[in-house]
């Protein structure tokens, strides 16, 4: 159920101002705050200065600048997205579980990397050769509790999460349909503005891998290797082929690879649901509910419903839903 328009809003301001504050405001000044020690240092820092560390001691070397800048710069773009992606709130004006991950995230992310940046030049303090730098390792690990904490305690801060509860419709069976008969076959994909961020994301992990090949080539194997990996997986699960006939529902993405498969006999029952995939699943592709739920999440509305004999629950989006629903329950016979 929707909330009338005058209940949302003063919800939804006092939302997104806690957004602004906590999203935006305290990450930027934690960064700032961390930028300003370290430009102090400056005339106590090598030139270059050590920014990257290998097993055997630093391995990459940048100006201080570079250093200082690169929180501040993630932390922003971070924020901004963050405060995008949850501005619009719940149906009902509230923040969802995925907008105060956001919120959080960006708190952790200040942290963490102001914290790791800070201690990298601290330990090059008074050093003539950056090559002489100490390892941070143990500077990095303890980046990551503290950001942490800080993180769970702005979660905190925040309002509960509003919860978006959809009423599934249960589907029947063709009328005067045989099961060997029924074959329906349809393809899945995400929209434009999840295509354009996959996109753009894709290529800020294209230009980072440039950017090891060029400063560390001898470490890029393993990076390339998983930057690939990654960029294959991204590209094959932008569009879905569903069929569905006697041997169930096959559900396949574009290269072959991941899959899933439904067998009649495992299926209890079906039907066609709303679905939301921020609010309910935290974005988009093959993702997981924390009401147990998991499927294939391209697109906000309509969506296949499988619930298996184990109870658990297998949620496909699509555009013709309904017609999936009925082909799949005259499979089933349910």
């Amino acid at each position: 159920m929707t909330l009338p328009a005058e209940n949302v809003a003063p919800q939804l301001t006092r939302n997104r101002r806690l957004i602004i504050v906590i999203g935006v405001v305290i990450p930027l000044l934690i960064t700032m705050a961390a930028a300003f020690v370290m430009a102090l240092w400056v005339p106590e820092l090598p030139n270059p200065v050590a920014s990257h560390w290998g097993t055997s001691g630093p391995d990459g070397y940048s100006t201080v600048g570079s250093v200082i800048a690169l929180p501040l710069l993630l932390t922003l773009v971070f924020a901004a997205l963050a405060a995008f992606g949850s501005w619009k709130g719940g149906p009902n004006g509230g923040m969802l579980w995925a907008h105060k991950i956001m919120v959080a995230a960006s708190v952790f992310l200040s942290i963490s990397l102001s914290v790791t940046a800070a201690g990298s030049l601290a330990v090059q303090r008074g050093l003539d050769n950056a090559e002489n730098a100490p390892a941070i390792g143990g500077i990095a690990l303890a980046a990551f509790p503290i950001a942490f904490v800080v993180a769970v305690f702005a979660w905190l801060m925040l309002p509960a999460s509003e919860r978006i509860q959809s009423t599934p419709v249960a589907a029947k069976p063709i009328a005067g349909t045989t099961t060997q008969r029924v074959h329906f076959s349809s393809t899945t994909r995400v929209g434009a503005g999840v295509l354009v961020v996959v996109a753009v994301a894709l290529l800020a992990l294209g230009i980072a891998l440039g950017v090891q090949a060029v400063s560390n080539p001898a470490e890029l194997l393993l990076p390339a290797v998983i930057g690939l990996v990654v960029m294959a997986l991204a590209v094959s699960t932008l569009s879905w082929r569903v069929t569905i006939d006697q041997r169930g529902l096959k559900v396949r993405s574009a290269f072959g690879f991941p899959r899933a498969t439904i067998a009649p006999d495992q299926i209890a029952s079906v039907a066609t649901v709303e679905v939301n995939p921020i609010g309910e699943f935290g974005g988009y592709g093959w993702r997981w509910a924390p009401d147990g739920r998991s499927g294939i999440v391209l697109s906000k509305g309509e969506a296949l419903e499988v619930t298996r004999t184990n109870g658990k629950r297998f949620i496909v989006t699509m555009h013709d839903a309904q017609l999936a629903a009925e082909a799949l329950a005259t499979v089933a016979k349910k």
